[in-house]
This record gives C-alpha cells, structure tokens and sequence, in this order.
C-alpha cells in the first residue's frame, strides 16, 4: 500500500538515524573489533589516492609496496571503493574516517534499496522497521568491523540490486548489466558469487522450458554485457595473471576446513571460525525457511513471490557454501580463489533478511500459528542478541585504527601480487640502499632522483657502459628511456627490477607507466558494451515514442523486457 512522500521521508531518516548510530562508536573512537584486513585498505587507499592527485584516472601501480619497490596491485583489485574513499580524503578527511565513511556509504545504499525498493509498497513505520533489521545484519556487521571487508561490502548493494532485477518475470538486460558491472568494480569475487547464486535459483523458480527459455536468455544477455562494461579493467587482469604470483591467494587458505555446516570435512580438517560457519548460516537458512513455509495465502501475491524468490536465492547461496558443493570445489581449482566457501553465507544472509521483512510487511504474522510465530520469535531474538554481542566486543575489544604514517613504511604487500619476475636478491638490494646503493656499488653518480607513483627520473653519469637496476619491479607496462630514446624492456634476473643499458657520459634516464595491449583491448570492449547498451535503450525509447495509443499498453510490457 503506497505511502504519501513527507512520512516515507521521515522514516528514511529515521533509518539513517538508525544507520549513524550503528557507527556512531567506530567514528568517535577510530576502533573496529578487529583489524584483520585494515591495514591493507589503508595502504592501498593511501596509495590509490596518490596516484590520483598525481593526474592518472586509473591508477594501476601501488609504489610503496614492498619497500617501495612497488607492486601491481591496481591493475588486479578492484577500483570503486578507493574512488569513494579518496573523495573523502579530498573532502580533508583523515585516511582512516575516509575508510570508514566510505563503509557508511556502503550500509546507506543497501539500507536506501531496502527502503525504497523492496518496501516501498507498505506502510512507513513497517518499512522502517525492516529497513533497520537488515542494517543490523550480524553477518554484515561481523564483515565490516571485525574483518574490515570495505569493498566486499561495499559490493552489496549492488549484489542485493542484480537479485532484485533476476527475480523478475520480466527481465530486464540494461539493469542486470549496470549492477553486476558495479559489483565486478566494488568486488570481483562477489560477482562471482552472485552470479553462482542466482544461476542456480532461477533453475529452480523458473526450469528452463519453451515459456521461458526468452527470459533465461534475457538474463543472459545481461550478464555478457556487465561483464563486458568493466572489461577495461576485468580483461587486463584475468589475461595477465601470470605477470604476479596467483599462488599466494592459496597460501595459508585450506577450503576443505571453510564450509558452513560442516560435519565430513569438521571430521577430517576441522572448523576454521564457528561464527561464519554456524552461528551466522543457521539464521540465514532460519529466515529463509520461514519465508518459504508455511505457504499461505498472501494478500499481495507478487510481493510474496519475490520474497520467496529472495529466499531461493539466499538457500542457493548457502549450498554453494555447505559441503554440498564439495565435489564442485575438488574438480574446479579456480573456485580456491575464494579460499573459504563460506564467503556465500554473506549475501546470503543479507538476502535472507530482506526476504524474512518483507513476509513480515505482508502480514505473514497474522497469518502463522502458534508454533511459527514461536520459531520465528526464537530465531528474531538470536539474531537481535548476536548484533548486540557485537557491538558488545566492539566496544569492549576494540582496536584503535592505526595511524596511516606508521603503516607505509617498510615491507609490505599481499603476495599474490609479488611481480613474478622476482629475484632472490631484491631484498639486498634495498638493504643496500636501493638506487643509491647501487649506483656507489657501480662508482657511478646519480643526481636528481624524483620518483613519484606511476614514474620516476634520474640524471646518471658514468664514465663506462654500465648495466643500472632502477628501484622499480618489472612489469610489462614500464617504459624506460634514456636521453628522450625508449629503451627495450628488460630486468635484472637476480632481482627483477628494471634494468637500463647506458653508455659512458651523462644521461637522463626517465621511467613511465604506459598501456599494455591487453588494457587498450580491455577498454575497447568496454566501449562496445556502453555503445550497445546505450543504442539498446535509444532504440527502445524511440520506438516507444512513435507507437500508437492504442498499442501502448501491450508495448510498455515489451519495452520493459528490453529495459
């Protein structure tokens, strides 16, 4: 039932209220309950945002990695959230606010699809309520300020929106390619995982069959042009994966132990972390089922299809999860990129949620007994106590952030993205003092050194041909010159770094970030996919604007398939 403008707008605020509250601890006290990946989004960030002031749109190197030796970081990890963060830290933001603001941001836009998207047709106070039972997700929350996953959940907004769009009966491609594209460039592995999840529900809400083997299609032709729009920056990275080191996403990563609802694989490898793989699932599959069944008659028949559409997705979620899909994890080693099935959980568990408030606005209360008016209290109240325990060890635990200068200095970096060129003796030659170290160990003089993140120069005089290892890791993408000259593309096998062959007298020796082909393939596609997308939504609103009244009705059910 619709709701006049002024009332849906002070609930909304009372949600976002609702929303500060919820973070309100972590802004004042710069703490989150545990810091397991914050280090490496603040580096990241720090590094990202460097680059952007320097002018590069789309920066692909992080140079402070590993000494300053730097690594390809950029042109592998997804970009967005770097974006909304470095926006904030031009806003004058310290780094760290910047990082969590952005992680606001992210519960803001899933809370704002809640809100207005999914419960927009009930009533306001209904509305709010359910808005506020999904931010308080304790698998969300867990994710965000004990395992500091700030582009994992800035992804799910855009995950939640590409469900939304595939339980429709009508599919529309221009929408299912906008979100996943946004879920590819927030988070590559969600993509993943929302692509398996929905996958497998619509065979079971929709089989194929002659009635719906369009819309499948449909569907389909969604999700080739998402994953075309990122292409720019999906296609270098998949193609060039053997320019890192991919092996390290597996190092210390055992997946036979990270399954929900172990019981073979606990007899065997044992349990790695009790919350995401009991306690967080049994809530998820809890609020599914309720919304499944019993199965009563609704007095919205279509919001009470999606729900249970929701729910089918977020139980296809948790089989990909369980040990169900182990045969699946054995044969197809790409999966280990995961490194822990229970990383479906999550979505999961958000789209359960969404799924359980919406049968609850529908009035799915009134229409329960006894007994599932009973298991759904138990199993509200465990969830309610789960998101209390955790602000509980956020306030009693927590971990003040550290600060962003203390944390770029040194040896750091993920190991899967170490460049593959590396040599044993890279770790001497920065212990040697780097270029300055090797230009004393060659009696040469170096002057003038200015290395910023995607670029370096240097004035070197030397009175013999000499072989000099610049400060940088090779990388396909380099580019060095001597005196304006460019030079072929070369590293030192004992260390990796770039190497430049100059002759006696002074030079000026420069070093650029320049396109691989990859990149410049990658980014056609990408304007393909924009091209079409956008001539598809010209053309359907042309049409649409020559058809006559008396075919408009039936035209609008055709338009929005397109759309």
């Amino acid at each position: 039932m619709a709701t006049s403008v002024r009332p849906r707008l002070f609930g909304a605020g009372f949600a976002f209220l609702f929303l500060i509250l919820l973070w309100l601890y972590p802004l004042l006290s710069l703490k989150l309950a545990a810091q397991f990946d914050f280090g490496v989004h603040l580096r990241w960030a720090s590094q990202f945002h460097d680059a952007l002031q320097e002018g590069h749109v789309l920066p692909r190197w992080a140079h402070a990695s590993l000494d300053g030796l730097g690594d390809p970081t950029f042109f592998y990890y997804q970009p967005l959230v770097y974006y909304l963060s470095s926006f904030f830290r031009m806003l004058g933001c310290d780094l760290r606010i910047a990082l969590l603001l952005t992680e606001i941001c992210s519960f803001a836009l899933l809370g704002s699809t809640v809100y207005f998207y999914f419960l927009r047709r009930y009533p306001n106070r209904g509305a709010m309520l359910g808005t506020m039972f999904v931010l308080a997700s304790p698998p969300l929350y867990f994710l965000a300020t004990q395992m500091a996953a700030f582009p994992w959940v800035f992804s799910f907004p855009f995950s939640v929106l590409f469900v939304a769009e595939t339980i429709r009966e009508r599919q529309r491609p221009a929408w299912l390619a906008v979100f996943i594209c946004l879920v590819c460039l927030a988070h590559v592995l969600s993509a993943l995982i929302t692509l398996f999840g929905t996958a497998l529900a619509r065979l079971v809400f929709a089989f194929p069959n002659r009635q719906n083997l369009r819309e499948h299609l449909t569907w389909g032709l969604g999700v080739a042009l998402g994953l075309a729009l990122p292409a720019f920056f999906l296609y270098p990275a998949i193609t060039q994966l053997d320019l890192i080191t991919p092996s390290g996403w597996l190092a210390n990563f055992d997946w036979h132990r990270g399954f929900v609802f172990p019981l073979f694989t606990y007899l065997r490898y044992g349990l790695l972390w009790a919350g995401p793989q009991l306690s967080f699932p049994v809530l998820a599959i809890g609020l599914a089922l309720l919304t499944l069944f019993p199965r009563v008659a609704a007095p919205d028949p279509e919001a009470g299809l999606y729900a249970r559409r929701l729910a089918i997705v977020a139980l296809a979620l948790l089989v990909f999860g369980s040990e169900l899909a182990y045969p699946m994890y054995a044969e197809v080693s790409a999966l280990h990129k995961l490194q822990f099935p229970y990383r479906f959980m999550f979505l999961a568990s958000v789209l359960a949620a969404i799924a359980f408030v919406m049968h609850l606005n529908a009035g799915a209360w009134t229409r329960w007994g006894r007994p599932v008016k009973s298991l759904a209290a138990v199993i509200v109240l465990l969830y309610v106590a789960q998101a209390g325990i955790l602000q509980w060890k956020l306030i009693r635990f927590g971990q003040r952030l550290p600060e962003p200068a203390s944390l770029m200095h040194g040896r750091f970096g993920q190991p899967e993205y170490l460049p593959a060129v590396n040599g044993p003796q890279w770790k001497a030659y920065v212990a040697d003092g780097k270029l300055e170290g090797e230009c004393r160990r060659l009696a040469i003089r170096c002057n003038g050194i200015v290395q910023r993140s995607q670029d370096m120069s240097v004035s070197i005089a030397s009175s013999r041909s000499v072989a000099v290892r610049l400060p940088v890791f090779a990388f396909p993408a380099w580019r060095a010159s001597v005196d304006g000259v460019a030079q072929p593309y070369a590293f030192d096998k004992a260390t990796g770094l770039v190497l430049v062959e100059l002759a006696p007298g002074t030079h000026i020796v420069t070093l650029g970030w320049s396109r691989l082909p990859e990149e410049i393939t990658g980014l056609w596609i990408s304007a393909g996919a924009l091209c079409i997308l956008l001539g598809g939504l010209v053309f359907v609103r042309r049409r649409k604007n020559v058809v006559p009244p008396v075919l408009a009705s039936s035209f609008e059910t055709t338009s929005d398939t397109l759309l």
